[in-house]
């Protein structure tokens, strides 16, 4: 099959924007193609379940389907999405998440239409560029190889024309082969600019010239440093290091409030849409004057000093240490009292942390929350939980845990990161009411039934365990578990037929739970 081009239709899409087609009931893998379309492709890459092809004709063309306005966009493996209009984009991250939900966390979730953005080209305010071999770009897709770009629609005008301009100087005096990588980080309000080198070795007193010609050109360039890294492995950053020109933090506004941003804090790279986001997750936790807020994952601060308006106190909890000093700097810079924030992994000492609050905020990285913070979460009393995600596939997992304590009431996406396939998801949780679960223990004490006569209904035992637990189970695995246990089955309960040798068996962890149920309805011991 491989390099034979095949005619197939385009029936799905993979959350990172690949078409998903069959020929023969083979699975195959497009880039680039758009659901319903028909397309000749070329097979380049073949599993034994599937395999991965690429587009040699469109037949029929999506309505979305528009030509990408960069020339490297099929092959930077940034821009997933260019070759679709916005409304596509926005259509597609929706059923993404929608898909998630469903095939991680076992849930039918209503999902709202993504927040779209304002800009969808020369919005980022962060960039890394690799360097190596005189070649200054992005990484192709799943590998190490350098596209060479002049000109990134993503980043701003201004941020293109300074890395040109280094390319130019850093090539002419010889001096790229000590780099790694170039950072640059732009205040979306405030315009200052920050570069830092990270280079091979320590060559600062190569780099004076090039700095006097650098900030004399561009007077936005207020803070000019070299990173160290001489590690041998993807990690960008070293650890040392050394400011060469004006100072070592920018400043920008978010939502009105002022921010220090330092080379290894974070900070949104789309401030116009992190205020949406922001204002969204604000909205949705419908915050009381009286609460006590966690926020979790804080960075430097940016949400919770956003929150401290409308809440009682806010307390903030980042693991990176120059990201909580920054967060003080900024809460006294902003003249905001009533927040606090401590240094420390999330998941330690978690318990004490969310001991009398009332809303917890988390903004996790993409690995999602840690069993030990879902733990703690489940057990505490917290009411509502507003979870911000970049990876709505780690937010699933977590939700599906959460659930068996909290119910996700609303999710909304956010496109963040326009023509790419990256969406950002907030969603509320509100503890589940112990209420709405039937206590029927006195009526049981109080009749003196026996086990095999206090019989609840297969629908309250499946009701049980799906609240409970997301879990489904049928009426013939009850049926399984009940004969286990002896109970008498009456007629109309689905007995299992031990006669048909292929009949599905109720699977261990499935047992576990109807047992579990069982002794909620006093039906077993």
């Amino acid at each position: 099959m491989k390099d034979i081009i095949r005619e197939v239709k385009c029936i799905d899409m993979t959350n990172e924007g690949y078409g998903i087609a069959k020929d023969d009931g083979y699975i195959l893998f497009v880039k680039g193609m758009i659901i319903d379309e028909v397309a000749k492709v070329k097979v380049i890459s073949k599993k034994k379940n599937y395999g991965y092809a690429i587009i040699d004709e469109i037949i029929e063309a999506s309505p979305y389907r528009i030509t990408p306005k960069c020339p490297v966009a099929n092959k930077c493996g940034s821009c997933d999405l260019q070759h679709m209009n916005y409304k596509g984009q926005l259509e597609f991250k929706k059923k993404s998440v929608i898909n998630v939900f469903e095939s991680i966390a076992h849930m039918n979730v209503n999902v709202k239409d993504t927040l779209g953005a304002d800009d969808i080209y020369y919005y980022r305010d962060k960039v890394q560029i690799p360097i190596k071999d005189h070649m200054f770009g992005y990484y192709r897709k799943h590998s190490n190889d350098i596209v060479e770009c002049n000109r990134c629609l993503l980043q701003s005008l201004k941020v293109n024309e300074i890395i040109s301009y280094l390319k130019q100087q850093l090539i002419s005096l010889g001096l790229d082969q000590h780099f790694r990588h170039l950072v640059i980080k732009e205040g979306y309000h405030s315009k200052e600019i920050m570069i830092a080198y990270v280079t091979k070795d320590n060559i600062k007193d190569k780099l004076i010239d090039l700095n006097n010609a650098l900030v004399k050109k561009y007077p936005e360039v207020v803070s000019i440093l070299m990173n160290i890294n001489s590690r041998n492995d993807n990690v960008i950053l070293g650890d040392k290091t050394v400011l060469l020109y004006g100072k070592e933090k920018i400043k920008d506004t978010l939502c009105g409030l002022e921010f220090e941003i330092s080379l290894k804090s974070f900070y949104q790279i789309d401030v116009a849409q992190a205020e949406k986001l922001y204002n969204c997750a604000a909205k949705m936790a419908k915050i009381k004057p009286s609460d006590t807020i966690l926020d979790l994952y804080c960075g430097i601060g940016t949400i919770t000093l956003c929150l401290a308006k409308y809440a009682k106190e806010v307390v903030g909890v980042e693991i990176v240490e120059e990201a909580i000093k920054d967060a003080k700097k900024n809460a006294i810079a902003n003249g905001i009292e009533n927040v606090s924030f401590f240094c420390q992994d999330a998941k330690e000492g978690i318990d004490k942390l969310l001991k009398g609050k009332d809303i917890v905020f988390v903004d996790p990285p993409r690995k999602g929350l840690s069993q030990e913070v879902r733990d703690a979460l489940n057990n505490s009393d917290i009411k509502k939980i507003v979870y911000i995600s970049c990876n709505p596939s780690t937010q699933a997992r977590d939700v599906l845990d959460l659930a068996k304590n909290y119910e996700l009431v609303e999710c909304q996406p956010v496109d963040m990161f326009p023509n790419t396939a990256h969406v950002e998801t907030v969603v509320q949780l509100v503890r589940k009411n112990p209420d709405t679960y039937i206590d029927i223990t006195v009526d049981m004490d109080e009749l003196d039934l026996t086990s095999s006569e206090a019989k609840a209904t297969y629908d309250e035992i499946k009701d049980y365990i799906f609240d409970k637990h997301s879990v489904k189970v049928s009426s013939l695995y009850i049926a399984q578990v009940n004969q286990k246990h002896g109970i008498i089955e009456r007629d109309c309960y689905n007995n299992p037929k031990n006669e048909n040798p292929k009949q599905p068996q109720c699977p261990p962890e499935k047992v576990k739970l109807i047992e579990e149920a069982l002794r909620y309805f006093k039906m077993i011991p």
